[in-house]
């Protein structure tokens, strides 16, 4: 397995800025190294005409006085001085004196018409290259003593011809090995400071790589999974830059469709168990019908036994019928297709109201309904019609579930900004295992109930709707053999004009 595979996103991020900081370094280095040989070649090719023009001084008086010993001592001690090779001629390019190193390992080569150029009164300068040398040349003219080019020049004065002042040439040639040398030193140097760099630029690369790449490359990871459809994993990188927020924004549509999943999860289980208990609470009366039908279809029922059948089918019907009804009502208020009538309403008016329809109810069980409310109870703003289906539900079950003889009490008290409703039974209660569910539809808490009971199952699941929709909430309270007590909620009118506002 390669230690930098360039399929990785970090690899080719890392090796795009190896190859960036190498191409920056090595146009760092050639300019560098071209600027620097410049500076060394111009600084000794000023050091060269300075020696050649005190050379040049030096060799006046005995040139113009054709004293070869003497030229040939003063050119021996500058050759020796300088390290270099001199050469001097006369006005006619003949050689009187030289001295130095060999011209062959200089690479020297002074042609005739050089010469003539320079006796004309002009200068040479220039680098002589090759295999074996490397070498810098320099030849001007020798004036008589006591005159001066320069002088002619600063006065532009054209009428007096230096030609006829020069008396002779001086060549100088050194060598540039030592420059060189000090110059391959440097660009050695160099090298291994660019080296050291791209170490150090690939060390930095690699962290800065694996920072970027690694949130790009745990997205992706976590992209993956999730089309395996595992949305429990996230994105744990994070940070203020782009990539931070695109993590984040990741993170935020996964719980989205998690959520949405989720959802769609529980409407599909919610739509099972309600397909699964409708037919189990259509199932018995539909079935009890259809006997009763095919008994008295066949003759087998006699007529004294007829009337009783027949009662027994029409609370079947009956009981469909509320069945049917109550999943409408449900079903319109779960889908939002109910519009509440909402006006202010004394609550202490509305509970006796309800009330008073259950009160045959509670007297064919001779069950006693008392009522309840505090002093200077606020307005609540509700639907009267839905607010005494809610009343009709809960007061209607604690009459089924409490025994002959017992009492209910309705209360309505002050809570807040909201005023609480609770109905208290005095039946066998629920078990605290069974209290989360009581509120789902066609929950019952024993399973052994039939239809005679004449519950749907569906009246709790209404009221919850019914109180969510005015902005309330519900709750109950309950101990095994001594009774339950249900509550819920509604927003007083002052709350609900505050908010409003």
């Amino acid at each position: 397995m390669s230690l930098f595979p360039l399929k990785r996103f970090y690899a080719r991020l890392m090796l795009s800025y190896l190859m960036v900081t190498v191409a920056v370094l090595g146009v760092i280095g050639i300019i560098f190294i071209t600027l620097m040989e410049r500076y060394f070649f111009s600084v000794e090719g000023w050091q060269l005409i300075s020696r050649g023009e005190r050379a040049g001084a030096l060799l006046q008086e005995p040139l113009q006085q054709q004293d070869i010993f003497a030229l040939k001592q003063i050119i021996t001690t500058l050759a020796f001085s300088y390290d270099a090779y001199l050469v001097v001629t006369d006005k006619d390019g003949t050689i009187l004196a030289d001295s130095g190193s060999e011209p062959d390992r200089l690479g020297l080569s002074v042609e005739q018409s050089e010469v003539e150029h320079v006796l004309s009164g002009n200068v040479i300068t220039k680098q002589i290259t090759g295999p074996e040398f490397n070498s810098l040349f320099y030849m001007a003219p020798i004036y008589e003593p006591g005159f001066n080019p320069d002088d002619m020049r600063e006065n532009e004065d054209d009428s007096v011809d230096s030609t006829g002042h020069v008396i002779g040439s001086l060549a100088i040639s050194i060598p540039l090995g030592p420059i060189a040398g000090t110059i391959a030193g440097v660009t050695r140097l160099g090298i291994y400071a660019a080296l050291g760099a791209v170490v150090l630029a690939a060390l930095i690369g690699y962290s800065l790589s694996r920072r970027i790449s690694r949130p790009v490359e745990e997205m992706s990871r976590v992209a993956l999974e999730l089309s395996r459809g595992r949305f429990d994993l996230r994105v744990t990188s994070s940070g203020g830059d782009e990539l931070g927020q695109l993590a984040d924004t990741l993170n935020y549509a996964v719980d989205r469709v998690a959520e949405t999943i989720e959802q769609q999860r529980r409407i599909v289980k919610q739509q099972r168990d309600f397909i699964s208990d409708i037919s189990h609470e259509f199932r018995a009366p539909l079935t009890s019908l259809r006997g009763f039908l095919e008994l008295m279809r066949s003759g087998k029922i006699n007529p004294q036994e007829q009337k009783k059948y027949l009662e027994i089918m029409h609370a079947d019907a009956l009981h469909l019928s509320h069945l049917v009804q109550d999943l409408l009502d449900l079903s319109n208020l779960e889908t939002q297709q109910i519009t509440l009538n909402l006006e202010a309403q004394r609550p202490e008016l509305l509970l006796k109201e309800s009330l008073r329809h259950l009160q045959l109810s509670a007297a064919a069980k001779e069950i006693i309904i008392e009522m309840q409310e505090a002093e200077d109870l606020p307005a609540v703003v509700v639907d009267a019609n839905r607010f005494y289906q809610v009343i009709v539900n809960l007061v209607g079950n604690a009459i089924r579930f409490s025994p002959p003889g017992g009492v209910i009490t309705v209360r309505a008290e002050p809570d807040g900004s909201q005023v609480k409703f609770s109905v208290t039974d005095c039946g066998e209660g629920i078990p605290e295992a069974e209290l989360p569910f009581i509120w789902e539809r066609f929950y019952k808490v024993d399973k052994a109930r039939t239809r005679t009971d004449n519950g749907s199952g569906l009246g709790l699941a209404i009221v919850r709707q019914i109180v969510e929709m005015h902005g309330g909430r519900v709750a109950v309270e309950s101990t095994p053999g001594k009774g339950s007590t249900f509550s819920f909620w509604l927003p007083a009118e002052k709350w609900t004009q505050e908010t409003a506002n």
